[in-house]
């Protein structure tokens, strides 16, 4: 990685010591000031910068830095790495060395140049991209080896190949030959057996706190049917000094108090600590408090010697270093067992405007999840203070486009929330950990909350009374009164435009506007309804027959396959095509056009214009 000159490979620097490490961390970097297309020391960085050093950089970091003057000679690496294994655990340092290398080493090289060519290539020249196959370069190369080993390449004599097949044949055969050299004097089979022994020589039996042979998050009180609707008190107990604490859970809040989603997000990862014993660690880039995740840890900040139990880990203002950390974290499992977790969850939040930081390493872990032969644990990214809520820190952290990120994974793999209410929040979440406990390549799960209070829905005005209906992903608020000309479908999403829309239904009633109202929480979760709740709620006809008002934008909807003119008539955060300006929060959002005026302006307009919408698509498709 250029010296590990990426933004990540900075970020870690910090992590590894926030974490105290110590010698579990050990880095070797192959030090060749080389990258694809130019040096670096040198190159990118001019020379006369001379204070531009690898090894000071590390201890500026407070690393333990150690250096080789050739980290192509394995005496001196497995000196150093000896060094590294006597290093005293009680130095919490995480290690590195820096040993000199040569991009483009040969070990059949002579003093520089290769037999049958001449100079030998280095640093960044030597980067094969730019070789054509069975180059002269390449063939000295080969020559080397065959004298080495006593074998003999094919086809390398005779130019590139011209054809796929060809290639690919001869690519296959030659492999096999300098493969071959592992069935000489007993080679491979010593080389596979001794790493059978060291393999055998790790114990099994390592004493552990945990019960390693369940995962915790199959638990049946995690399932949305189980969870309490009441108020609970329950006492946790440390396990390393036998402590108690009581502590208060409040997955559901009554209507009428003045509590956002963003408050509710503290609640649920107690919950989860408390059923799975401390087994949900969260990390959030200097704003744990801020975006709600401070309360979930019951015993404080992780700390190696004086708090291992503690789950809430020391976070530097890094969400990529953050993410990657919480990566590292759930990818390990103490089971024996491949097809169960024994391990831990873990989430890491920020403002929905810098989440996009988080994505690399989250696509990443998707992929690598979706191919892991193991079962390993969920990553949660918290997209808080997210929307155009966000108004009052200033327009760079509105996050109305920046959390659409977290849409881009293959569907099924994410379980993307985005609440409007209070009690939305326990049951979308806890049925998104049901469905990734269940199905393996679900390895997303992401939370969208925005920062107001704002009081807590009464559901039994709703259609659909369920104060559980957020499990379901997309549940009704008011259906199309019976007996009355039909004016179309709304699909509400995110938290002013559901919570204004749900305000201007009696008005919506006065006037006679007969439209169903959907709250959309999570299409993930929707999809996996039975077809027979979907077509109930919002059959496949409604999507010609639809308007979106949502914090979201226009360019990518709350749900799928909307029809031609749902743009037309949609609402959203982005519907001047243009970035908001700033202000207060009620100046943004009357400016996005969410405010409860606009909001009841813009269905008045969709609900008299209906007759007009439908002849329109009708008259599109007879002109096919």
């Amino acid at each position: 990685e250029f010296a590990l000159t990426s933004g990540h490979s900075q970020e870690l620097k910090t992590q590894a010591v926030s974490q105290q490490v110590g010698k579990r961390l050990r880095l070797l970097v192959s030090y060749n000031n080389a990258g694809i297309d130019d040096q670096l020391f040198g190159g990118v960085v001019p020379a006369q910068f001379d204070a531009y050093r690898l090894a000071d950089q590390w201890a500026s970091y407070g690393w333990h830095v150690l250096t080789l003057d050739d980290g192509n000679d394995y005496d001196q690496i497995v000196g150093a790495l000896k060094m590294m294994e006597d290093i005293d655990p009680a130095d919490r340092r995480p290690v590195v060395v820096v040993g000199r290398t040569v991009k483009g080493w040969w070990p059949g090289a002579e003093n520089g140049t290769v037999p049958g060519y001449g100079d030998q290539l280095v640093s960044y020249q030597s980067h094969p991209y730019q070789m054509e196959m069975n180059s002269d370069y390449f063939v000295a190369l080969a020559r080397t080896y065959e004298r080495h080993f006593g074998v003999e390449f094919e086809g390398i004599s005779d130019g590139p190949a011209t054809n796929e097949r060809d290639r690919l044949i001869q690519f296959k055969t030659n492999m096999d030959i300098a493969m071959s050299v592992l069935d000489t004097n007993g080679l491979g089979d010593w080389l596979a057996n001794r790493l059978v022994d060291i393999g055998d020589s790790v114990p099994h039996d390592l004493p552990l706190r945990i019960d390693n042979s369940r995962d915790p998050f199959t638990d049946d009180r995690l399932h949305v049917a189980n969870l309490p609707m009441e108020p609970q008190v329950v006492t946790v107990t440390k396990a390393t000094s036998g402590e108690t604490s009581d502590v208060g859970i409040k997955l559901f809040e009554a209507p009428g108090e003045n509590r956002g989603t963003r408050r509710a997000i503290s609640e649920i990862i107690k919950w989860m600590n408390y059923v799975t014993d401390n087994r949900f660690l969260t990390l959030a880039a200097d704003l744990s408090d801020s975006i709600n995740v401070e309360q979930g840890a019951f015993w404080g900040h992780y700390d190696p010697t004086s708090n291992p139990e503690g789950t809430r880990l020391k976070a530097p203002i890094q969400e990529a270093g953050n993410v990657s950390s919480a990566i590292g974290l759930i990818g390990q499992s103490a089971s024996l067992d491949p097809a169960s977790h024994s391990g831990v969850w873990a989430l890491s939040g920020s403002y929905g405007a810098f989440t996009p930081l988080m994505y690399l390493p989250a696509r990443v872990w998707s992929q690598q999840n979706q191919d892991s032969p193991f079962r390993v644990g969920v990553l949660n990214i918290l997209a808080g203070h997210s929307g155009p809520e966000t108004a009052a820190d200033a327009r760079t952290h509105f996050g109305i486009f920046a959390p659409q990120v977290w849409k881009l994974f293959p569907r099924g793999q994410t379980i993307t929330l985005s609440f409007w209410d209070y009690n939305d929040v326990a049951p979308g979440y806890f049925a998104a950990v049901e469905l990734a406990t269940r199905e393996p390549t679900v390895g997303v799960i992401v939370l969208e909350v925005a920062r107001p209070d704002r009081p807590v829905a009464d559901r039994s005005t709703f259609a659909d009374t369920d104060v559980k209906a957020a499990a379901k992903g997309f549940y009704v608020i008011r259906d199309f009164a019976p007996g009355a000309p039909k004016h179309g479908y709304v699909v509400a999403q995110g938290s002013s435009a559901t919570f204004n829309l749900v305000s201007v239904l009696p008005e919506l009633e006065a006037a006679g506007i007969n439209v169903k109202v959907i709250a959309a929480i999570s299409e993930d979760l929707w999809d996996r309804q039975p077809e027979s709740y979907r077509n109930g709620v919002l059959p496949p006809e409604a999507m010609y027959d639809l308007m979106v008002v949502t914090t979201g934008t226009r360019r990518m909807w709350p749900l799928k396959n909307v029809g031609p003119l749902t743009d037309e008539y949609s609402l959203t955060s982005d519907s001047e095509n243009r970035w908001l300006t700033g202000g207060t929060e009620e100046d943004v959002i009357a400016e996005a056009q969410l405010d409860p005026k606009s909001i009841l302006d813009g269905l008045t307009r969709f609900a008299g214009e209906r007759d007009h919408r439908l002849s329109s698509q009708r008259g599109s498709l007879a002109a096919l």
